[in-house]
């Protein structure tokens, strides 16, 4: 039965339904004042013809099966570990992570460097930019944020998490929106170009009305990647904001107990040329395919 519920300001239908061992709830999106009867009527028997038609959006029934035996092999061997056996392949993973991270977003350093930096707290000689120092240890700061949020997604969660990566790098524009800097941007190599500031509250709207509509509907995934790209695309911040999209992606994966993803440095290429194919073109599939690439060669 489908019913109608209130969430703080705006409404949403919901409809329970069983998928394996597990009862859960799939809300569509309203909006914030509520169509007429018939209307309403209508909207509940159009919901409920999609979640008995429903498929994932982009991933067929053998990628999600890959997918899940992924996630399954995963925990499997996680429960293996012990505390500190963990510990350290968090370790591991957050040190690259941040390396491939500030590499991609144009950073100054080696692999090494970072990791005398973030492992060994030691600073490389004749290594001069100490501002370099802060933004890793800013990043690693970053990884560790996404994984105790209990909260949701919200505009306050990912300012929080930009104030965390530019703290005492630029403090004039950490956990500060384009629109209250009134600030537009360019991305260097693309003829991709950014909303304006004065449109980015509209964006941001945008956005999470379709994370709202769509966040219980997609698979983690899928949504981990568009939240990826639609961030990245947005570019909410004067700077930082490819670091955020890949932090926000790995919070959903995180959240939802999948293997975190790190795109490394060597793949900037490919990287930049499915973000294109949605900048450029409005194509979704060509980068969630990669993520799901990337998610699939994790170690």
């Amino acid at each position: 039965m489908v019913f109608l519920r209130k969430i703080k300001d705006y409404y949403v239908l919901a409809h329970s339904v069983r998928k394996g061992k597990k009862i859960v709830q799939e809300t569509k999106y309203i909006g914030k004042e509520l169509p007429s009867k018939e209307r309403l009527e209508q909207m509940k028997k159009e919901f409920l013809k999609e979640i008995k038609e429903q498929k994932y959006k982009y991933f067929s029934e053998e990628e999600v099966k890959e997918i899940e035996k992924k996630k399954n092999e995963y925990k499997k061997e996680t429960r293996k570990l012990s505390k500190l056996e963990k510990d350290k392949y968090f370790e591991n993973f957050m040190i690259r992570f941040t390396y491939d991270s500030s590499k991609l977003a144009g950073v100054d350093v080696t692999l090494r460097q970072t990791y005398l930096i973030l492992k060994d707290g030691i600073i490389p000689k004749d290594f001069k930019n100490l501002k370099t120092v802060k933004e890793l240890e800013n990043h690693e700061k970053g990884v560790v944020a996404i994984t105790k949020h209990k909260g949701k997604l919200d505009i306050k969660f990912i300012k929080k998490l930009h104030k965390i990566l530019l703290f005492g790098v630029d403090d004039k524009i950490a956990g500060k929106l384009r629109s209250e800097l009134k600030r537009n941007v360019k991305i260097g190599g693309t003829p991709y170009v950014p909303p304006k500031w004065n449109s980015l509250e509209k964006e941001l709207k945008n956005f999470f009305k379709w994370y709202h509509s769509e966040n219980r509907r997609l698979h983690a995934l899928e949504l981990a990647a568009l939240i990826h790209l639609k961030i990245i695309s947005i570019q909410p911040f004067v700077d930082g904001n490819s670091r955020v999209s890949r932090l926000l992606m790995n919070w959903v994966l995180w959240k939802k107990k999948y293997p975190l993803i790190d795109i490394k440095i060597e793949e900037l290429e490919k990287y930049y040329n499915v973000l294109d194919e949605y900048q450029i073109e409005g194509k979704e599939r060509p980068f969630i395919k990669y993520i799901k690439e990337k998610y699939l060669e994790n170690e």
